[in-house]
């Protein structure tokens, strides 16, 4: 247990340094969502997804055209029956073949056969045109959802990206204020035991010093986890930092819609499957109808005898008048296609809610964090008046060390705040139909 605890601290301290060096290099983040785009499985995988359904709408709008076959075997046979028609099929039969024991006991025949065929539907129900608009509503469900995924990275990309900057920045207000309470400590003159003032005032730096190491230690985590996240997702460089510090301004220019939203890429999608479902109920109906159908074969047939060539060509007409395994498919195509719409339809109304609420709670985030900012402003000011009073003697090391204190507690606040603010910024943006490209060309690095 013991070794296992050193390790860990060693592992966490080597992160820690990883960490406090990762300043060599600043990255927009448009050259981090281009590495990304790139090097994605997710995105590319619903790629192949959509280049799938697009090649079964190409085949699909392919159904008017004939199907064109050819046949060709060779066989060796005595069957009565196959040595009889191979006479025929060469157009060589004789008066002697009608001998009973010719027919009863033909000899050992080598045929072969080949042929050269056109199938042409000419009705079928309706059922091909209706497997097109299928396709149609599938290829465009697949589109959206290869929207939806390459915007859901997108939005994980802007939020890990943008939190790093927000912790660096808070990590660099903690690590200033730690470098004046060691200063503080250093020259604290009164913090002997024998003096309890003194010595208390001692013993609370000291407390506050340990609370922002705890910071510390948690934003630093926290960096490292976006880090590892960003390297997943495709970055591959190794030490940066993002070139932004103002969360808000970053998630207004790449994480906030600038017109009404229409719903996003993945309702769209749940759409276009319930438009392929309301249409399937087709397919289903014109399996109950007739088919028709124009047909030609020519072959070409040799035997021992000669060689010989025929043809055929007609029309077909097939009509299922009862099929057991067709029956109530109609309607369950139907029931299938109105629990399609409704699932749709639930989906939209929560996605809806969902972010009406997070667009309200951008709205609170943001107007908090000007609140914030403008205390900080304040407070800092304050602390500035209190280290004057202090080296006068006018107030005491405790006093100093409760306005610092606060000073510590505002920039938790201030990181909550602009953490909450992207994360719920980042949520939203996945809810619209949001253009990527056009939001990374519109913005110059």
């Amino acid at each position: 247990m013991k070794k296992a605890f050193v390790c860990h601290v060693v592992l966490f301290f080597i992160f820690l340094m990883y960490v406090s060096s990762a300043f060599s290099e600043q990255l927009s983040f448009s050259y981090v969502w281009n590495q990304i785009s790139a090097e994605s499985p997710a995105q590319k995988s619903a790629e192949f997804q959509t280049q799938a359904a697009s090649a079964a709408k190409d085949r699909a709008g392919r159904h008017w055209l004939p199907t064109v076959y050819m046949d060709a075997a060779g066989y060796g046979t005595n069957d009565p029956g196959s040595a009889f028609f191979g006479l025929l099929e060469q157009r060589s039969l004789k008066q002697s073949d009608f001998n009973p024991d010719s027919i009863n006991h033909p000899g050992d025949n080598i045929y072969m056969r080949g042929a050269l065929g056109i199938d042409m539907p000419l009705y079928e129900g309706g059922m091909r045109s209706t497997q097109v608009k299928i396709q149609e509503h599938a290829l465009a469900a697949a589109e959206n959802e290869s929207s939806q995924i390459r915007l859901e990275e997108y939005s994980q990309a802007g939020l890990s990206f943008v939190s790093i900057a927000i912790l660096a920045k808070q990590k660099k207000k903690l690590e200033d204020l730690n470098v004046e309470i060691e200063k503080f400590m250093k020259n604290y003159q009164l913090g002997q035991k024998s003096n309890p003032v003194g010595y208390s005032g001692l013993l609370g730096m000291k407390s506050l010093s340990n609370r922002i190491s705890g910071f510390l230690s948690q934003y630093n985590a926290q960096m490292l986890s976006h880090y590892f996240m960003l390297r997943e997702m495709g970055v591959n460089n190794n030490e940066w930092l993002p070139d932004i510090s103002d969360a808000v301004q970053f998630a207004e220019n790449y994480l906030m819609q600038e017109t009404e939203s229409s719903g996003s890429y993945r309702q769209a999608s749940l759409q276009e499957i319930a438009f392929a479902g309301a249409e399937a109920g087709k397919i289903e109906k014109a399996k109950s109808l007739p088919r028709l159908g124009a047909f030609a074969e020519s072959y070409v047939f040799n035997g021992d005898r000669d060689t010989a060539n025929g043809y055929t060509a007609g029309l077909y007409l097939k009509w299922n008048i009862f099929d057991p395994s067709s029956y109530r498919t109609f309607e369950e195509a139907g029931l299938k296609a109105a629990a399609a719409k409704k699932s749709s339809e639930a989906y939209a109304r929560q996605e809806r809610a969902q972010r009406s609420g997070l667009q309200e709670s951008v709205k609170a985030l943001k107007d908090n964090i000007a609140i914030i900012n403008e205390s900080d402003k304040i407070l800092l000011e304050q602390i500035e008046v209190m280290k004057t009073l202090f080296k006068n003697g006018a107030v005491s090391a405790l006093q100093l060390i409760e306005v610092l204190n606060r000073r510590v507690d505002l920039i938790a606040q201030q990181n909550e705040a602009e953490l909450a603010f992207v994360k719920s910024s980042a949520q939203a943006v996945t809810l619209e139909k949001f253009d990527i490209q056009k939001r990374i060309e519109g913005i110059k690095d």
